[in-house]
C-alpha cells in the first residue's frame, strides 16, 4: 500500500492524540504496521494461528488432556496415537495443518529462520534456506507418517473436521476459537505451536486500520476518530471476546470485559501469550501476494509428493525473486 502510494503515515495523528499510547500495542502486531520509521497503521484484530486439540479424544486414547504436545516429536507421537481406523479407512486423523503460506511459516521460525524479513526490508524473502526446507519436510512427514491426510488441506476444511471429531488437532488462527468453542461437541484445549529445533515461534496475522491518502482532510480526519473508537480498551476487548481474534493492546487485558472474560476462558489468552516468540507477518513484501501464491504452490508441491522440499524450495525462491525484481529489488 505504501508502494501503491495508497495511504498516510498516522505519526501526525499519533503525536496530536494524547488519548492513545501507540506503545500500549503489542511489539509483534506493531512491526508490520511500521516501516520507513513510520507507523502506517493501527493494529485492529490480530491473530497468530494457535494448536487446538480435543481434550476427549486425549483422554479416550490415555493422553492427559491437560498436556498438550510441546515440541514437533511429541505432534507426531501423539497423533500417532490419536489416529483412528476402521479398516484401512481413517475416521480420525491426528492432526490436520492447513496448506496456507501464513501456517507455514511457523514452522520455518520454529526451525530456526523466518522466511520474511524480520526488519525493514520489502524486498526480503528466504523460502530456499536449510529451515525452510526442513520445515516443509516436516510437514510431508506428518502426512507420511500417517497422521495427517495426504494432499493440499483446505482452510476452511481443518475447523469443519475437528467440530465433527475427525480431526483430534488442527492448527489454525485465534480468530477461529469463538467458533470452535461454541460449535465442538466436546472441550476444546488450546495451546502454543510446539516447538521445533529454534524453539516456539508464531508468524503474526490479522488486519490493521489505514488511512487513505487521496481523500479530503476532513475524511482523513473523521477516519481517525472512527479508529480511535474501534481501539478503545473496552470496544477492542469485546471484539476480541464476540471473535476469538487477539486485542491488540495490553490496557484491553486488564478491564472488563476481556479481564472477566479470560479468566473464565483461559483459551482465549493462548494467542495472547504466545506473542513473546511471534515475529513480524510475512510477506512484508513487494508482490507481497504473487509470493502468498508462490509459497503455498510450493507447500502444495511437497503435500502431494509431486516435488522434493528441496526442489520445491529452490523452484519457489527462484519465482519469488523473479517477482521481487520486477518490483525493483536489487538482489544478489
Amino acid at each position: 500500500m505504501i508502494q501503491l502510494e495508497g495511504i498516510i503515515p498516522l505519526d501526525d495523528y499519533i503525536a496530536s492524540d494524547e488519548g492513545l499510547d501507540i506503545n500500549d500495542f503489542f511489539e509483534a502486531f506493531m512491526a508490520n504496521n511500521i516501516a520507513d520509521g513510520q507507523v502506517w497503521s493501527i493494529p485492529w484484530q490480530r491473530s497468530t494461528p494457535i494448536l487446538y486439540y480435543n481434550k476427549d479424544a486425549f483422554a479416550e486414547v490415555g493422553l492427559d488432556p491437560e498436556t498438550p504436545p510441546a515440541t514437533w516429536d511429541e505432534l507426531v507421537e501423539f497423533g500417532k496415537q490419536l489416529v483412528v481406523k476402521d479398516g484401512d479407512n481413517v475416521t480420525r486423523w491426528g492432526v490436520e495443518v492447513p496448506t496456507s503460506f501464513w501456517i507455514y511459516a511457523n514452522f520455518a521460525i520454529q526451525a530456526g529462520q523466518h522466511i520474511g524479513s524480520l526488519g525493514d526490508d520489502p524486498c526480503a524473502v528466504y523460502l530456499n534456506t536449510p529451515e525452510a526446507i526442513e520445515a516443509l519436510a516436516f510437514l510431508r512427514t506428518l502426512q507420511t507418517e500417517g497422521i495427517m491426510p495426504d494432499g493440499a488441506v483446505a482452510w476452511g476444511t481443518a475447523p469443519a473436521d475437528f467440530i465433527a471429531g475427525a480431526s483430534a488437532m488442527i492448527y489454525h488462527s485465534t480468530g477461529s476459537l469463538s467458533t470452535l468453542l461454541a460449535n465442538s461437541p466436546f472441550e476444546v484445549g488450546t495451546a502454543f505451536m510446539p516447538a521445533g529445533e529454534a524453539g516456539y515461534g508464531a508468524n503474526v496475522g490479522g488486519g490493521n486500520y489505514y488511512i487513505m491518502k487521496d481523500i479530503d482532510k476532513e475524511r482523513q480526519d473523521a477516519a481517525w476518530e472512527f479508529i480511535r473508537w474501534m481501539v478503545r480498551p473496552e470496544q477492542i476487548g469485546q471484539w476480541g471476546i464476540d471473535s476469538g481474534y487477539v486485542a491488540p493492546r495490553n490496557a484491553a487485558w486488564e478491564v472488563d470485559p476481556l479481564k472477566s472474560y479470560a479468566a473464565e476462558v483461559p483459551q482465549a489468552s493462548t494467542a495472547r501469550f504466545q506473542l513473546p516468540y511471534a515475529v513480524k507477518e510475512f510477506p512484508a513484501t513487494y508482490g507481497g501476494q504473487e509470493i502468498q501464491v508462490i509459497t503455498t504452490q510450493a507447500i502444495e508441491a511437497v503435500n502431494t509428493g509431486e516435488l522434493s522440499p528441496e526442489d520445491a524450495a529452490a523452484a519457489a525462491q527462484e519465482r519469488a525473486n523473479d517477482v521481487l525484481t520486477q518490483n525493483g529489488c536489487e538482489l544478489e
